[in-house]
């Protein structure tokens, strides 16, 4: 620490240029971020339900569902015009696969002994054509509630995306088709229509909570320093570490999600702390009488070895997420580290230098100066060394009342449960579970003999069950097509007895109609195809519960006549990534700790004082996974991150150790020593946990439930920390680390 303040000091133009060009070469980075929410991007690209759905999509043509509810008189012939004149809209936008909907659907007749393949709606359509189209379609299988509501007030239009597509502009795309050519009310549900609204909301809300943020930042910088350099140099530091951060992740090509809306305020956040503690440091010594230089160099002399232990564990611990399966999580975890040490390397470089440049400010206001919060340590520390053993002894009650609660935690990543429920595609989604039984799929593939009659009816009775379930709304596979064929020729429902006799009605099919309405359910070589099963959208534990049964239903129905039968879909992903957040969440937790303790040891240069520093922490990581098992809060993409982030900010009460062993060193008994710490370091963890939870008080804006879930709780993880680290942390140092007993610690600290 005392090369960077010197080099800072003796060289501040040379530092500043180089900031001033690195900062340049990851600004360029910044072009290159993009914007991803997608199913997909949260589960690693080769997990095998993942690869399966791949293949799915390449086998069928198939992609993401988005599912359109026209409200209005379905069976006119101005609406079903409309609806034409929409599907034909939809269709010619880049990155739809395919559309469904009543205006391209087909109709089979037998002729003399032909297959007759017609469209379901001719050219011109009357009045009194209707009735009988209507007929028909409340018969099929395939269209019967899917394509139109039994009471005719909406009509379906189902399209699928491509998956690689930019979900925000196609979702606009596809809206603006819709109602340009529809004229009753328009409602989108779906992944893609979620993933849409979800970087729609990303990109509104990551302003405005980065710039509230930094408002509030400012607001408590000035109020402790007093002076306009008070509030824009940890400006300053946060505005590079943010620039790095953001700038590495363009470079890597990272892609962020709704979870890396949170990086920003983080960073800021964590960041400006770092100079907060600098800048203390400097207006004390400049109070004291010090010269502006040398000033300098002492403030990052007697600050820099607690910035440096909390820069480090607040990087391990936000880097320990890099071990997450989720793509998301891991690119978090990386880039939020990256800013936070970048943050420290401004603080501790940046700062000193423009410091050193420039001229003494006017007033100088001592932040140890005596006010309310340094008296309220003052009592404090006269407090807390009689009640050092009753502090410890409810810290340990403390956990056992949270361990008790933890294992209550249920995991949640349904998409829906990211909106208010006022927002539009969560009414729009709930709209069409009700009106159409589902906006969700889970897609089974089987192999096999598909022209098998057996196979085939053992897929057609597996339908038939799952139909019956009260989260189901229909299904669909070639055996419905099958026994719309053999209708069409044979005048009644059923499937052909032989092999030969499904060949030869699929081979009429195919020489009547369109290939490709086949092409959706079978391989050209009739031996893999997909059932569709739809399904409403349920809360992650109940959809679990359901894709189970789904898939024991198939594995006894239809798994003794097929090669294998498998789930997938974009609904079986999000549950995998449920089981990986899980699996996920003890192994970062815990490698957090551990590197967060042998940092402090290794700096502080004692195992004693390493494991002593994370006691705050440890209470405060309990606290708030008791909390959410205590409430009912879900553990999500974003509550899984509190963990991680607390030990990422939460390590300021390292400040307090540094200057409880230098008071140690200097000669003074434990209690003094304890009482001193308080003092002088307690006030600025104080200011530093205002600074931090105010930050993330601003994503009290997001449009996301789960990120608004992640504000309050990491409102309680400051709070607990900074309270932890004024008492228990205190109450353990005089216990474990006493100048007596411990002299190898205080004199080597």
């Amino acid at each position: 620490m005392q090369l960077l303040s010197q080099t800072a000091v003796r060289h501040p133009w040379r530092v500043i240029l180089a900031f001033l060009i690195i900062s340049l070469g990851f600004g360029l980075g910044l072009k290159g971020l993009e914007l991803d929410n997608s199913p997909e991007s949260l589960v690693p690209p080769d997990l095998p339900a993942k690869l399966l759905l791949d293949q799915a999509r390449q086998t069928f043509g198939g992609g993401d569902m988005e599912f359109a509810a026209l409200e209005g008189d379905v069976w006119t012939p101005q609406a079903l015009a409309d609806l034409r004149k929409a599907t034909v809209a939809v269709g010619q936008i880049e990155g739809v696969k395919r559309v469904t909907s009543l205006a391209n659907a087909k109709r089979m007749e037998e002729d003399n002994g032909f297959l007759v393949v017609e469209d379901l709606l001719p050219d011109s359509l009357s009045p009194a054509e209707i009735p009988q189209i209507r007929a028909y379609v409340d018969k099929h299988p395939l269209y019967s509630g899917r394509l139109a509501s039994k009471d005719g007030r909406y009509a379906a239009v189902i399209i699928e995306v491509d998956s690689k597509s930019d979900m925000k502009k196609l979702n606009h795309q596809i809206e603006a088709a819709l109602t340009a050519s529809w004229r009753g009310p328009v409602h989108l549900a779906g992944t893609p229509a979620l993933s849409g609204y979800i970087l729609d909301t990303m990109a509104r809300d990551i302003p405005r909570q980065l710039l509230l943020a930094l408002l509030i930042i400012a607001l408590v910088f000035f109020v402790n320093f007093r002076s306009q350099r008070g509030v824009l140099l940890p400006l300053l530091t946060v505005l590079v570490s943010l620039v790095w951060a953001l700038g590495l992740g363009g470079w890597l090509g990272f892609k962020l999600g709704m979870v890396s809306s949170i990086l920003p305020v983080v960073v800021l956040a964590v960041g400006s702390s770092f100079t907060l503690h600098v800048l203390n440091r400097f207006y004390h010594e400049l109070a004291a009488g010090a010269q502006r230089r040398e000033a300098v160099l002492l403030a990052v002399r007697e600050t820099g070895l607690g910035v440096l232990v909390s820069a480090l564990a607040a990087g391990a611990g936000l880097a320990a997420l890099y071990t997450s399966s989720v793509p998301q999580i891991k690119s978090f975890g990386l880039l939020a580290a990256f800013g936070v040490l970048s943050a420290f390397l401004a603080s501790s470089l940046l700062i000193p230098a423009v410091l050193a440049l420039l001229k003494d400010p006017r007033l100088v206001m001592d932040p140890e100066r005596p006010d309310a919060v340094s008296r309220a340590m003052r009592s404090l520390g006269a407090w807390l060394p009689r009640a050092r053993w009753g502090i410890l002894l409810a810290a340990l009650l403390f956990l056992g009342v949270m361990f008790y609660f933890i294992p209550r935690i249920q995991a949640e990543t349904s998409f829906l449960s990211y909106f208010p429920k006022t927002a539009p595609p969560r009414m729009a989604t709930e709209l069409v579970d009700r009106v159409f039984g589902g906006s969700d799929n889970v897609i089974l593939v089987v192999d096999g003999d598909l022209k098998d009659p057996e196979l085939l009816g053992a897929i057609y009775r597996f339908e038939q069950k799952v139909a019956a379930y009260p989260q189901v709304g229909s299904a669909a596979s070639i055996a419905d097509v099958v026994r719309e064929l053999h209708k069409a020729l044979t005048g009644a429902y059923g499937l052909p007895d032989t092999r030969d006799g499904v060949a030869q009605e699929l081979l009429l099919y195919q020489m009547s109609g369109d290939p490709e309405e086949l092409a959706q359910f079978m391989d050209e070589g009739a031996t893999t195809a997909q059932i569709t099963v739809q399904v409403r959208s349920l809360p992650s534990r109940e959809m679990q519960n359901l894709v189970a049964r789904i898939q024991k239903d198939a594995d006894a129905i239809i798994g003794p006549k097929a090669d294998s039968v498998r789930a997938t879909g974009t609904t079986v992903l999000m549950l995998e990534t449920m089981r990986l957040i899980l699996h996920d969440q003890y192994v970062s937790l815990a490698l957090a700790f551990v590197l967060v303790a042998l940092f402090n040891a290794l700096l502080l240069r004692s195992w004693v004082v390493g494991l002593v520093s994370i006691v705050p922490l440890l209470l405060t990581v309990s606290g708030q996974f008791g909390l959410m098992g205590m409430f009912g809060v879900p553990l999500d993409t974003a509550t899984a991150l509190i963990g991680a982030i607390a030990i990422g900010v939460g390590d300021y009460s390292v400040h307090i150790i540094v200057r409880y062993l230098e008071e140690l060193r200097k000669g003074r008994a434990a209690v003094a020593a304890a009482r001193e710490s308080l003092y002088v370091s307690g006030r600025a963890v104080f200011f530093t946990a205002l600074a931090i939870g105010g930050g993330f008080m601003a994503l009290l804006l997001s449009g996301f439930a789960p990120i608004q879930t992640f504000a309050k709780l990491m409102g309680f993880t400051v709070g607990a920390t900074a309270l932890f680290a004024l008492t228990a942390l205190p109450a353990a140092l005089l216990v474990f680390v006493r100048g007596k007993e411990r002299k190898e610690v205080v004199n080597d600290a």
